[in-house]
């Protein structure tokens, strides 16, 4: 039995992470005492269990569900991740007064539910009657209401921990959440709080932390967040699609972000370099509808913290994609093996800058920067007559002239010099992150036909710059490997650069007929 019917709303937050005795010094700091003004602070301890069926159908639907004690009272709560048509920092949530400690999914409450996919899900007998409680938190949570700018803000900062079983991680973040006013509001005043004390941007709700917690303690590891496409429909607009592209790449670096700053993986900076590039090539793909100082300004932003994960990279591929192969081909040769130990070390002084770059002050005033101006969207008065048009128009418009550009070069395929290989590689790429930004409204068939042909064409001539990437981190280890023999390195580079060779030859001889086949494949915004 349930008493109250329950409520419905979209929550706006941002958290930042912040050490757990900087905390304590923040609660202190004269200027959250003249931020906080009169308001008197109220505490509250909250003990939350969070429920899933053991096939972890919940999580899959990026839904959260949890109990939460308060005193005698307890409150469930249904949780969904933020969806790209609505603000960046809003997440749909149902909560209710229940009886008990276990959730209470009855008909007559889902029935209240507004989002048909939420309810269907949730009234499954496969669901409702195989929930069990997988993890808990446990935290204390210090309150104030605070007036900033426009907005009515709550300011919370909470302290405490998830248990998962025998696994445990602490909480230790200030939690902003709009009230009432401009969600830009909770940006400048995280940018204060950023000013005190050593605080990075939390995109992971306690939620999400404890299923990475379980995932930890079932040893399966945690997975990298790939990129999902962009929900753009044929109503959309030039504004909305370009929001909805910011939004889902935000998601996606956020996301990432969150994972390698805990302990920097290999898939996990693969994904973040990936999600900063999409957000590079997103303003590159509104370049002629956007302010052209401020669009320069966030991508320079994007691209410094980009440039850590580039290094990191870059040691990867050349770790597991060049040494590994050549020394299984080769059996272990001796001077590889050299090789091989040198570049370990560099990669993980590389590895160490991620980390360093992910925890410094600059990268949580560059993300909320650029975040803020993005969700701002002053940028739409420059966009003009552009912003109210179709989306599907602009993108017609763009993804021609790109396609153009491509097209221009690969006709001269048999003539082209090495620099202008990697030009068409670099024009290719534009295209294809464009394209895919873009595909939304046009037939599916059509568009995955063309995209992995294009696709196809990158990958063929993809070895060129592996080769230069390669060429360059052998520099690096000549000059900083000073244990390396010089003869083991000439060595190496000899084998290093002949195998590269036989590479690009292979892929530079089957381009012509890659090329055809992309040629064949039908603009799909015709």
């Amino acid at each position: 039995m349930s008493s109250g019917s329950g409520k419905s709303d979209a929550e706006i937050e941002l958290k930042l992470a912040v050490p757990a005795d900087e905390l304590a010094r923040l609660a202190k700091a004269p200027r959250l005492a003249e931020l906080v003004g009169k308001s008197r602070s109220a505490r509250k301890r909250f003990v939350t269990t969070y429920f899933d069926t053991p096939d972890r159908r919940l999580a899959q639907a990026e839904l959260a569900l949890r109990v939460r004690r308060d005193g005698r009272r307890r409150i469930q709560t249904i949780k969904t991740a933020a969806a790209p048509e609505i603000a960046g920092l809003a997440r749909a949530e149902w909560e209710r007064e229940i009886a008990g400690d276990h959730p209470e999914l009855d008909d007559a409450w889902l029935a209240n539910i507004p989002d048909k996919a939420v309810r269907k899900l949730l009234a499954k007998p496969k669901v409702r009657g195989r929930l069990s409680p997988l993890f808990t938190t446990d935290f204390d949570r210090r309150i104030w209401r605070v007036r900033y700018g426009a907005s009515d803000i709550e300011l919370a900062l909470d302290k405490g921990e998830i248990a998962a079983g025998k696994g445990t991680a602490p909480i230790a973040e200030v939690e902003l959440e709009l009230k009432a006013g401009d969600p830009n509001d909770l940006y400048s005043l995280a940018r204060e709080i950023a000013g005190i004390v050593p605080a990075v941007v939390e995109s992971r709700s306690k939620a999400e932390r404890g299923y990475a917690l379980l995932a930890k303690r079932r040893t399966d590891g945690v997975a990298a967040v790939r990129a999902r496409p962009v929900a753009l429909d044929a109503g959309a607009s030039v504004a909305d699609a370009f929001m909805r592209i910011g939004r889902t790449c935000f998601r996606h670096m956020r996301a990432n972000e969150s994972l390698v700053r805990g302990k920097p993986f290999v898939d996990g900076v693969h994904q973040l370099r990936v999600a900063l590039r999409r957000l590079r090539s997103a303003l590159a793909a509104f370049r002629d509808v956007l302010p052209e100082d401020e669009r320069k300004r966030m991508s320079e932003e994007l691209r410094w913290i980009a440039g850590a994960c580039g290094q990191a990279r870059d040691w990867d591929v050349f770790r597991t994609q060049l040494l590994k192969p050549l020394a299984e081909h080769l059996d272990d040769d001796p001077a590889l093996a050299g090789v091989a130990a040198a570049a370990e070390r560099m990669r993980k002084r590389a590895y160490a800058e991620v980390s360093a770059t992910l925890a410094s002050p600059r990268l949580t005033g560059a993300l909320l920067d650029v975040e803020a101006w993005w969700e701002k969207g002053d940028w739409a008065r420059g966009m003009g007559t552009w912003a109210t048009l179709p989306a599907a128009e602009f993108a017609g418009a763009t993804l021609k002239k790109l396609h153009r550009k491509v097209a221009s070069l690969g006709a001269q395929l048999g003539d082209l010099e090495e620099s202008e290989l990697h030009e068409l590689r670099i024009r290719c790429k534009k295209l294809r992150y464009a394209a895919e930004f873009f595909r939304g409204p046009f037939p599916r068939k059509t568009t995955e036909a063309y995209l992995g042909a294009l696709a196809d064409v990158q990958e063929h001539l993809g070895s060129l710059n592996d080769a230069v990437v390669a060429k360059a981190l052998l520099a690096q280890l000549g000059k900083s490997a000073k244990d390396l023999p010089a003869a083991v390195l000439a060595r190496a580079d000899g084998i290093v650069t002949g195998w590269i060779a036989a590479r690009v030859k292979s892929d530079l001889d089957e381009l012509p007929a890659v090329w055809a086949e992309f040629e064949r494949r039908k603009p799909f915004w015709k």
